[in-house]
């Protein structure tokens, strides 16, 4: 029955599920598909109140056109996830013009979960979590209100969110079992998002301005939780990407960050041993302390001592690492201090001369050179901003030695260059510094951390150099709100963002409530991987190997369905009285398999008679039957009533099994030859 037309209240239940499906993608969606929604909406409402018929088939030509060069449009001409999302959400958004028919409904109930799932690969925070749940019952409770759609509407005896409810808690157990026993697949595949620039911020190629405009937002870069001893503050530099190549306008990725060394052995004291949870980068990069080292399998160590994941990090993910107190960030191999001319002394030709020229008065030294640069930069009038001006050809002169205002990466790229004019060296190092450290013990490190600073060769090893913390120490003590204060540019381009009302007691409070709410929800909930999932099953079942936990998954399921199947004969089960009647039903039938003549409307008595009188030797189960039926007629009080019917039913259930042994003609009689019964 596809032709049934939707009642209003499954019209309505399934505008709203494809609505609140949109939600987890209102941070990308172009104008032109919010005034498409804006306009189908409209169209609808006409067409529900009979102002307008449905479009035609050259206006479905028309928007669907539409539709597919605003997708283009957006995706640039390429696939990506962005795209292929606003394509679906476009055809799902267009199906409610043509929303008539039972079937049609079905189809939007389907679509409306689709575009759901899809907003999951941009936000799976627990807000987006929870509303993600809510779209669930609307789209479910369409389609109970759509499966009981009948001609004449939807019938009011119908429970459309009861019905709802009790299909959810249904499949809630199943749900837990999968997610938590099923084995922890890696994807199939990598998805590359259209703005991965925009969640990292932190780029191949570090140009003035980069981390200056990532340090507007207060997206959480990555969580950290440190078993036992933990750095102080000056000392969380978090590694990331070393850059080593200058073509005059910015500093591009070393190519030894490709180069795989062996991870070295961990060691076991004087270490910080700290767990990360990651957010999706859409490069292979992670973040850690100077020196780190892990023993998870897919991650690997850098020629330049950086940890590298196997793969792109498109989804979140979580890793254990082990850093020394006191890291030594030695060679990469011995053929480095070779190729370091090539590498961390190369410089383009002609650009920067003044730097060049200043460069050869500062000592050759590392050491000393360092604390030269830091001293000038201390003691000349440099401003830290988000704010610099744009500086153009020569642009580090112009930095240095006239305006004097800038961020963390413009400090870095000078002093890198610096230090390679003098004959030392260096290379940028990208990354983020400091955090935020909870109440609740762990480290939130975010967007707006993120950082620049120098490492130097002094012959031996590498060693850091932070020129930032001689113009602005406290962004290095505090953090970035503190260093400024005074210019009042913290996420400016944010005025609602909390972390710019830290001052205000409650609203700070409440921020930080949340923020361990999505903390252990990313810890516990997103961040449940394959090793997390192993030490479970081995905790709780002893079981080591994937095979084992599959017989679990597949006994539990198989328990859940005999639970299930007990539980509906229980609901199901017949009334008391209703159960009498089917026992009463059920002696008639096999009454009339023995060649009994009962009618339709014999009474009880009158069956136990002619059961009694066509086969004798039954005569004083009968009798003993009749006398609980009489029992039953009697009974004054309800107890009374209900210990008769449960007797009676007891001697009918037993009346009937003899009945049924008894062989048909052995003892009856024609209607012409009755049997006196003996007085």
């Amino acid at each position: 029955m596809t032709s049934v037309a939707l009642p209003r209240k499954a019209l309505l239940l399934q505008v709203l599920a494809v609505l609140s499906s949109l939600v987890p993608h209102l941070g990308y969606l172009p104008v032109w598909l919010y005034l498409m929604v804006a306009f189908v909406l409209g169209w609808r409402w006409l067409v529900y109140t009979g102002h307008l018929s449905f479009p035609g088939r050259f206006a479905k030509l028309v928007a669907v056109v539409l539709a597919c060069v605003g997708v283009y449009t957006l995706s640039g001409g390429r696939i990506s996830l962005e795209g292929s999302s606003a394509f679906l959400i476009s055809a799902g958004v267009l199906k409610l013009l043509e929303l008539a028919t039972r079937r049609d409904g079905i189809v939007v109930v389907f679509i409306a979960l689709f575009i759901q799932a899809s907003g999951f690969l941009f936000n799976q925070s627990i807000l987006y979590s929870l509303q993600g749940i809510g779209t669930l019952v609307l789209a479910c409770a369409a389609m109970v209100a759509t499966q009981a759609a009948t001609r004449t509407g939807l019938s009011s005896q119908v429970p459309v969110f009861g019905v709802t409810a009790k299909l959810l808690l249904t499949a809630l157990p199943f749900m837990l079992i999968v997610y938590f026993l099923f084995p922890r697949l890696g994807p199939l595949w990598s998805v590359a998002l259209q703005s991965d620039s925009a969640l990292t911020g932190l780029s191949e190629r570090l140009q003035p301005g980069d981390i200056s405009e990532l340090s507007q937002s207060s997206e959480v870069a990555f969580r950290v939780t440190f078993d036992g001893a933990r750095p102080a503050r000056n000392e969380l530099y978090w590694r990331a990407m070393t850059l080593d190549k200058h073509d005059g306008d910015g500093w591009d990725k070393s190519v030894l960050d490709a180069a795989q060394l062996p991870m070295p052995a961990i060691i076991e004291e004087a270490t910080y041993d700290y767990e990360v949870i990651q957010e999706a980068t859409g490069q292979a990069y992670l973040f850690a302390l100077a020196g780190s080292v892990s023993r998870d399998r897919d991650i690997e160590l850098t020629a330049t001592r950086l940890l590298r994941y196997d793969r792109p990090v498109y989804q979140r993910i979580r890793y254990d690492v082990s850093a020394p107190i006191e890291p030594v960030i030695g060679p990469a191999f011995d053929s480095e201090l070779r190729t370091a001319p090539d590498l961390y002394l190369a410089l383009p030709s002609g650009a920067n001369p003044m730097i060049r020229e200043w460069a050869r008065e500062l000592p050759s030294e590392a050491g000393q050179f360092a604390k030269a640069f830091v001293r000038f930069v201390r003691e000349q009038p440099f401003y830290y901003t988000l704010k610099p001006p744009r500086y153009g050809e020569d642009d580090i002169d112009q930095f240095l030695f006239s305006g004097r205002r800038g961020f963390c990466e413009h400090y870095a790229s000078a002093m890198a260059f610096a230090a390679r004019a003098a004959g030392i060296p260096s290379r940028v190092v990208a990354g983020y510094q400091g955090g935020e450290w909870h109440p609740d013990g762990y480290l939130t490190v975010r967007q707006y951390d993120a950082h620049a600073w120098v490492e130097l060769w002094d012959g031996q090893q590498w060693f850091r150099v932070d020129p930032t913390s001689a113009v602005a120490p406290d962004r290095i003590e505090y953090g970035l709100q503190r260093a400024l204060l005074e210019e009042d540019t913290f996420l400016e381009e944010s005025p609602l963002s909390p972390h710019r009302y830290t001052d205000i007691g409650w609203v700070n409070s409440l921020r930080l409530q949340l923020d361990t709410i999505n903390y252990q929800w990313s810890r516990w909930v997103l961040a449940y991987d394959g090793e997390t999932q192993k030490g479970l099953l081995s905790r709780w079942f002893g079981i080591d190997a994937l095979v084992d936990g599959l017989y679990i998954i597949a006994g539990s399921i198989a328990g859940l369905f005999v639970i299930g199947a007990l539980w509906q004969w229980w609901q199901q089960r017949p009334e008391k009285r209703k159960r009498l009647i089917l026992i009463w039903s059920e002696l008639r039938r096999t009454a009339l398999k023995k060649e009994i003549t009962v009618g339709e409307g014999t009474a009880p008595l009158s069956l136990l008679a002619e059961i009694e009188l066509t086969y004798p030797s039954l005569a004083a189960q009968c009798h003993t039957a009749r006398c609980a039926l009489i029992q039953v007629y009697k009974s004054e009080t309800e107890d009374m009533l209900e210990r008769a019917e449960k007797n009676l039913a007891r001697q009918l259930q037993l009346l009937n099994r003899q009945l049924r042994r008894v062989r048909p003609g052995a003892e009856a009689t024609t209607s012409g030859n009755i049997q006196k019964r003996p007085v």
